[in-house]
Order: structure tokens, then sequence, then C-alpha cells
């Protein structure tokens, strides 16, 4: 997993080795948390675990000089069900207005 951060978004990317065993149209999830701030952002409606990529719009104010925990799950399309959720770190955001 690869996260850059490029104006108002952090950009997701994945290899296969992350995709091999779900189905490729389950969809990914990303959670942000900042402590500090108390903020919880969500993605509920991500990419396609096929697609290898996905991009989180921040608003400026949500990312200058933030550090966010991420976590990542995948969700079959057709079910309720998730995948192992899958911890990143931490994320420090320094968003270009």
């Amino acid at each position: 997993m690869r996260v850059t951060l490029y104006k108002n978004a952090l950009n997701f990317e994945w290899g296969k080795d992350m995709t091999g065993i779900g189905p490729p149209n389950d969809r990914i999830l990303i959670l942000l948390y900042n402590k500090e701030g108390r903020l919880f952002l969500a993605c509920y409606s991500g990419a396609r675990r096929s697609e290898l990529k996905d991009t989180f719009p921040m608003h400026p104010a949500h990312g200058k000089n933030r550090t966010y925990e991420v976590f990542l799950v995948f969700k079959d399309v057709l079910s309720d069900a998730v995948s192992k959720s899958v911890y990143y770190g931490s994320v420090l955001t320094q968003v270009i207005a």
C-alpha cells in the first residue's frame, strides 16, 4: 500500500498482492482518525479492489499539518462481509490549498 498527498487529496495505491484472494468488485473503505482534533473521516464508496487505486478528497481545513491514523478494508458488494482491516499507519498531511 502506498499513500501520497497531492493538493487536497490523499491518493491510495495497492498492489495485486492485496487483491489476489478477494473478489475484484469489492469496494475499499478508507477510515482516517485524527486524535488531536477528534476528527474522523471516512469514504464508504471507494474504488473497486481491481482498480488498484483510490482518491480521498479532503477539505483544506482538515488537511493542514494533521496526523491521521489510516485504516483500510475491502467490502463485498453483494453482502455486508468485510475483509480484515489493514492499519496503514500514521500519515502527516500538509495539504496545499
